[in-house]
């Protein structure tokens, strides 16, 4: 590791930058790393979320200089930002501000999901795949999301604020940027207030976000924005469903037409990820042949394509991998001890091109056509009363709260954080205030 390796990831530790696309993986790990390529991904395939390329509209010059930083650091000797040729309006503008930067280049791709899934990202800039159980760097790569370079571009300055998108029922969808720890129902006044009565959100985009109806929770480093819906809207209902209720359904309707395995992206990649195998499971509630079924959800990315778009009978693929991976932790079963672990380096499936999956076609299959509108960028002068710091904003174990109640501090004063040698980072003051409650959970601080 170079000396301006090692001063770059220890300034991004101290700073608290994660992965801002949701992951919330510290990025100082990633900047330790050796990379031929460093990737920018800005496809921001999630429908109706607008914050990346709001970033790049108005700050794209940051971002080229978090991925320069990110390139020095890992000794990439190219980077590339990865956008969807949709974005005419300023990809010239982004190719303009490439030519001046040292072996950076930008690439065009298609409006397809999910195009942002990182291991799609590198085949599409570099041609490789990533090995199956493995990450971008065992391909090369580095890949990092937009904001987290925005964020990574003013190393030793603390993450206190964060690009959000509110779309939806709300009366003015819009981008914008808050204070970490404001609420959510703050947030959605700011895009005008509900345009419903009784709304749930979607935590995160439609396609991997969560149901949220507590909008008293707290916006995260690691939060994209909401999609305010009404609470029956099939959306919702489908997100909500129990296990027993899609494992139930699943028995009894799955007829195997494997539409969910030929269209999953990481089976186009060559992955041997099997979601009708794993809906075949749910004829097995435990013994030989739950497991030999359950073992093909292990590679499983969770982009929902698979339940949201392929199954024509609208069932949940994606939720019984997701729990068929949970009952093989539970067995300490991963890729690496399981039969699929065969070595054999993975082929891209040979009509890979002709099943991506637009995301004209898929916004309409989610029943998102009305509220499928711009999220203008928008600079609201907007000062909380009181935040609530989460101390877990990062994959990694939880900070530890690292002030008392009644303790004055001030934005950007560490409020929480991981020894040094845990996978994490520390979490700040997003305004200057009084600490009025300190707990495992959360720092609430008033201004």
């Amino acid at each position: 590791m170079t000396d301006f390796s090692a001063e770059f990831s220890s300034k991004l530790r101290a700073s608290g930058v994660v992965g801002a696309g949701g992951a919330g993986f510290p990025a100082y790990v990633k900047a330790r790393g050796r990379a031929e390529y460093a990737l920018a991904n800005a496809a921001e395939c999630e429908p109706l979320l607008k914050k990346d390329q709001k970033i790049l509209e108005y700050f794209p010059e940051k971002v080229f200089d978090g991925l320069e930083m990110l390139m020095r650091a890992v000794g990439a000797g190219r980077g590339i930002l990865g956008i969807k040729k949709k974005h005419e309006r300023i990809i010239p503008r982004l190719e303009a501000i490439a030519k001046n930067r040292r072996n950076i280049s930008v690439l065009k791709m298609g409006d397809y999901y999910p195009a942002g899934d990182e291991h799609c990202l590198v085949y599409e800039a570099t041609g490789r795949i990533v090995p199956p159980g493995g990450i971008p760097l065992d391909a090369g790569c580095v890949v990092s999301n937009v904001e987290t370079l925005y964020n990574a571009a003013s190393p030793g300055t603390p993450v206190t604020e964060k690009f959000i998108t509110v779309a939806g029922a709300v009366k003015k969808p819009s981008t914008f940027r808050v204070p970490v720890g404001i609420t959510w129902a703050e947030a959605a006044e700011l895009a005008g207030g509900f345009a419903i009565k009784d709304p749930a959100a979607i935590d995160g985009g439609p396609m991997m976000g969560k149901v949220m109806t507590d909008f008293s929770a707290p916006v995260t480093r690691v939060s994209a924005g909401i999609i305010v819906l009404p609470k029956n809207h099939p959306l919702i209902l489908k997100k909500t469903q129990s296990r027993a209720l899609f494992s139930r359904v699943g028995r009894s309707a799955c007829d195997q037409c494997s539409f969910c395995t030929e269209f999953c992206p990481r089976y186009l990649l060559g992955h041997d990820v099997r979601p009708h195998r794993v809906m075949r499971s749910l004829l097995f509630s435990a013994g030989p042949e739950h497991k030999l079924n359950s073992v093909y959800g292990l590679l499983c990315c969770e982009c929902s394509l698979c339940s949201l778009y392929s199954c024509p009978e609208g069932l949940n693929p994606r939720e019984a991998c997701v729990s068929a991976k949970a009952d093989l932790r539970a067995m300490k079963t991963g890729f690496k001890n399981s039969p699929l672990n065969s070595g054999r380096a993975p082929e891209v499936h040979p009509v890979r091109e002709f099943r991506k999956v637009p995301v004209s076609k898929l916004v309409r299959r989610l029943g998102l056509d009305d509220y499928n509108k711009d999220a203008p960028w928008t600079e609201p002068a907007y000062s909380p009363a009181r935040v609530r710091i989460l101390m877990s904003q990062h994959i990694g174990p939880a900070c530890v709260p690292s002030v008392t109640e009644g303790q004055r501090v001030e934005k950007g004063a560490v409020v929480g954080d991981v020894a040094a040698d845990q996978l994490g980072c520390p979490v700040h003051a997003s305004i200057s205030g009084t600490v009025r409650a300190v707990n495992g959970k959360y720092v609430e601080i008033t201004a």
